[in-house]
């Protein structure tokens, strides 16, 4: 496994493990992350943090729409970097910047998709979240948990908002984006979601 991005802060095979329940939630920057971190914490389960993938008899993993995690991403990106005036043309050359902004199957190398639930960042998250892991014997303490969202906290929201605006007015970087990322769209098409 090629571990390209390691000195920005997320290891390729970064997960959380709960060896009881042989279960390992694997970790895609950008797919709230850290929502379900504090879910796993929440749990008062026996979970541990890997930074080097551990195999299990079942994983979980969250995927997202990704155009809509990639405009998150690059603003997560330019607000880290503080690189507010690099060149639009130079972003669209690159599209995967760091790894926030890299595809989501990059981070799935070395994982057995057979056995993975996957759940979707969509509008029942909380809900399915909650059922996957009530199945799962453990209580998590939803009412007290945030779904952290970054953006409204600086300019992180407005830069996003930016080039959600510049896609939807350039139909060429859009299509752009979408032939980048065509193999996430094809995980997403291929792979059965959890819940609703």
């Amino acid at each position: 496994m090629i571990n390209k991005w390691a000195d920005l802060g997320h290891n390729l095979g970064e997960c959380w493990v709960n060896s009881d329940k042989e279960i390992t939630y694997i970790n895609i920057p950008k797919n709230a992350s850290s929502f379900i971190k504090a879910c796993i914490l929440s749990t008062k389960d026996h979970w541990g943090y890997s930074n080097k993938l551990i195999k299990n008899k079942e994983n979980l993993v969250i995927l997202r729409d990704p155009i809509d995690r990639w405009c998150s991403g690059i603003a997560q990106s330019l607000f880290n970097s503080k690189k507010y005036d690099w060149p639009i043309e130079d972003i669209f050359n690159f599209i995967s910047v760091d790894d926030h902004t890299e595809s989501q199957i990059y981070f799935l190398q070395g994982i057995d998709i057979t056995k993975t639930t996957f759940i979707l960042v969509n509008a029942n998250l909380r809900s399915n979240l909650k059922n996957w892991f009530n199945e799962r014997g453990m209580l998590v303490d939803l009412e007290n948990i945030h779904q952290y969202n970054a953006s409204i906290e600086d300019d992180r929201g407005e830069i996003k908002n930016k080039f959600i605006n510049l896609i939807e007015s350039q139909s060429e970087l859009m299509l752009k984006l979408k032939k980048h990322f065509q193999a996430d769209y094809e995980l997403i098409n291929r792979v059965k979601f959890y819940g609703n």
